[in-house]
């Protein structure tokens, strides 16, 4: 492994912030405030920044995903994320590609600002040949770390979504028994066509499959329902083509916040209450301007908050983030909740945050944070429940 540049704070001040208490990590996001809304942002700029001297994520870089320390095979702090640009083909060529890298710290020496040390042989899994499932790109990675399918050894399981030339995304997955370094995809993939992850915990021997389905007709060439997020549940991934789905969390009514859709739910846990930060519009199938949050007791049967204030939403105008959000990646650390988010934008005069996918723009990450007490607040639940 090698350090790389991800350093876009002065260090004296990282060394403040790892062992700051919870006033002075608010009082230092309080130049960044977003009014009216629960989760602040740490800086006015992307923590992962695109990186031309690193082909693999010199156009995009985001939907990051942790392992906090309990949950990794090696007991660091994992993060692994999709980067975009140019890999070379067989052929000499340099191709357009999605592909997944990974970026670690140690426990002891912890802070969600970094510096993140990249592993040396980044992306750790990229895409397949031009003909398969996933010949184009791969996005949105899940990880997860559970048994086998005997129960005996812990792996670590990437779900994805997997793009291809002819066919479209479909829900993938790969499996590394080294550490998350390298991974094996698995030969029953695509689990299914049509549909991406959200989420995956491993609870109770048992793996809970968060994803998103607006049910695409391939005959109308076309989605026929709003996007909404199902559960499977297996007792092994393998298990999810043939496992019973459920909807697990609706669209609102017509006009509200979220009423075309609802996706990309990460999911925590806090005081033995399961939270899923999830992505939404009221316009869009995929350009979200906002994230709200739904609980539950048992990862079956959700409700969404009920809050008068905003919980996150996208940067004002002429910001990296202007225009849309994707994939809250929530964790807590030091009695902090902290939340890495994807944001498009190009903080340019002249870009139309409106319009999905305006010209110019581009896919960084962000950092928001709150305390614990406050969100917990924000739900109308105690922190003694």
């Amino acid at each position: 492994m090698v350090k790389e540049a991800m350093k876009y704070y002065d260090r004296k001040m990282l060394r403040v912030l790892r062992a700051a208490p919870v006033a002075l990590v608010l009082g230092f996001v309080g130049a960044c405030v977003a009014e009216g809304a629960l989760m602040q942002r740490m800086s006015d700029d992307p923590v992962f920044a695109i990186d031309p001297a690193h082909p693999w994520r010199s156009v995009h870089v985001a939907n990051a995903a942790v392992l906090s320390p309990a949950e990794s095979p090696d007991g660091r702090w994992l993060l692994y994320i999709r980067g975009s640009g140019y890999l070379p083909e067989p052929n000499g060529k340099a191709v357009y590609h999605d592909s997944i890298g990974l970026f670690t710290q140690e426990a002891d020496s912890f802070s969600p600002l970094g510096p993140w040390e990249e592993y040396s042989g980044n992306p750790v899994l990229i895409h397949g040949p031009e003909e398969a499932f996933d010949g184009k790109h791969l996005l949105d990675c899940t990880p997860v770390v559970g048994r086998d399918a005997t129960g005996k050894k812990d792996l670590l399981h990437m779900f994805y979504k997997g793009v291809s030339y002819k066919a479209g995304g479909c829900l993938a997955v790969a499996v590394s028994s080294d550490g998350g370094i390298s991974f094996a995809k698995f030969e029953t993939n695509p689990l299914q066509r049509r549909i991406g992850p959200c989420d995956v915990v491993y609870h109770d021997n048992r793996y809970y499959i968060f994803y998103g389905d607006a049910k695409y007709d391939p005959a109308k060439k076309k989605a026929t329902a709003r996007l909404k997020t199902y559960l499977a549940v297996v007792n092994d991934p393998a298990e999810f083509t043939s496992a019973p789905k459920r909807l697990v969390l609706d669209t609102g009514v017509r006009g509200s916040f979220d009423s075309q859709s609802v996706h990309g739910g990460r999911i925590f846990k806090l005081n033995n209450r399961w939270y899923m930060v999830y992505q939404c519009s009221s316009e869009y199938m995929d350009y979200p301007d906002r994230f709200h949050v739904a609980w539950s007791d048992d990862l079956l049967q959700w409700k969404k908050i009920e809050s008068p204030e905003l919980f996150f939403t996208r940067g004002p105008a002429g910001s990296w983030d202007e225009g849309a959000i994707w994939c809250g990646e929530v964790f807590t650390h030091k009695d902090m909740l902290y939340m890495y988010y994807e944001g498009w934008g190009s903080g340019r005069k002249g870009f139309d945050r409106d319009k999905p996918y305006f010209r110019g723009g581009r896919s960084q990450t962000g950092l928001a944070v709150t305390s614990v007490e406050s969100f917990l607040k924000w739900c109308g639940h105690s922190d003694r429940d």
